[in-house]
């Protein structure tokens, strides 16, 4: 049905990190999309001017921009996905990427978590994230179970058989990393997030962010999006819109969205990041193979021939068209022939 799937990452890789994998083409088009988005949204481009919530969300808006760029160049190149998937935020610049959104509503989403910080501030709970390498979902699943209650430790999203994202309270992630550690684990940290995204508790803290979401202009995607919650491709506006406004406070299983992604018949998975960020947590089955944009720079990349899926209308077949706005930036826009 698929051949190729696009993953998009979410918040945690350090954008200084992202941006020194880019070439100066790429770097340069990152400088723009940047400069754009930072004036367009009236923030300054020394973040030190900021508060410290602000700070945060605008810092969190620079891997979307990076992963727009790379994703162009995968367009540039003629490596066009069948079906996409997002890991956490990353659901938000892949529903940019694939056309339900404009990239400008993508960045309103993620500015709009400024008052969710604020709030975990008020509230006074103290909120985190940890990353646990060496055990699966199922298996922290049986650690856990008389150690934390769900409400104050959850797995945020099983990753793969040895990676696994929680979230909780910040104490109880603590506790669970030292745990982890005595119990064996090969690396386990917190990641000092100052909140906990797919913690069912951010459905009251992150309402702001929902209500952008419930009011922007969806779109039918260029290509479908597979669901990390519900394991299934979505190919409506609505189904995308509800994607993005469960995100911030549902558990996700991406190991099992890979899988399905295979019995699918993905053979390329593509990550989007620029620093390999997805493969790095991600496994699939020995048949299939991500490539990252190291691989595509040094040609290492070679992908399968295949006929694509066709799109929406199913009498079309998708095309891409780099075109030029009026301020000299590029965006993609969807071509039916």
């Amino acid at each position: 049905m698929y051949n190729r799937a696009f993953l998009f990452n979410g918040i945690g890789s350090k954008p200084e990190k992202l941006v020194e994998k880019l070439t100066p083409e790429l770097k340069e088009k990152y400088d723009y999309y940047r400069m754009e988005a930072f004036s367009r949204l009236g923030l300054p481009t020394d973040l030190n001017e900021l508060t410290s919530h602000q700070a945060k969300t605008a810092e969190w808006l620079l891997p979307f921009i990076c992963d727009r760029v790379v994703y162009e160049y995968y367009i540039d190149q003629g490596i066009t996905p069948d079906i996409g998937m997002g890991y956490s935020s990353g659901i938000v610049i892949a529903s940019a990427c694939l056309g339900s959104i404009r990239h400008e509503d993508a960045h309103r989403i993620i500015m709009s978590h400024c008052s969710m910080l604020q709030k975990v501030e008020e509230s006074g709970d103290k909120l985190d994230m940890g990353v646990i390498i060496g055990f699966s979902y199922d298996e922290l699943k049986e650690l856990f179970k008389d150690k934390f209650s769900p409400d104050e430790l959850i797995i945020g999203s099983g990753n793969s058989s040895f990676h696994v994202m929680v979230c909780g309270k910040s104490e109880a992630v603590a506790k669970a990393v030292d745990f982890c550690t005595e119990e064996g684990a090969i690396k386990a940290f917190v990641m000092k997030t100052g909140t906990a995204f797919h913690y069912p508790v951010m459905k009251d803290l992150d309402e702001e962010s929902i209500g952008v979401c419930k009011s922007l202009d969806f779109k039918t995607p260029v290509c479908p999006l597979m669901s990390v919650f519900d394991i299934v491709p979505l190919e409506t506006a609505e189904q995308i819109r509800h994607e993005n406004i469960i995100n911030v406070y549902t558990p996700m299983r991406w190991d099992l969205a890979l899988k399905k992604l295979e019995e699918l018949g993905v053979k390329e998975f593509i990550d989007t990041s620029a620093n390999g960020a997805v493969k790095k947590f991600s496994r699939v089955s020995r048949k299939c193979k991500i490539y990252t944009l190291e691989d595509v720079l040094s040609g290492n990349y070679k992908p399968h021939t295949h006929t694509s899926k066709k799109t929406k209308p199913d009498n079309a077949a998708l095309t891409y068209s780099n075109s030029q706005n009026s301020n000299g930036g590029y965006y993609y826009e969807r071509n039916y022939r």
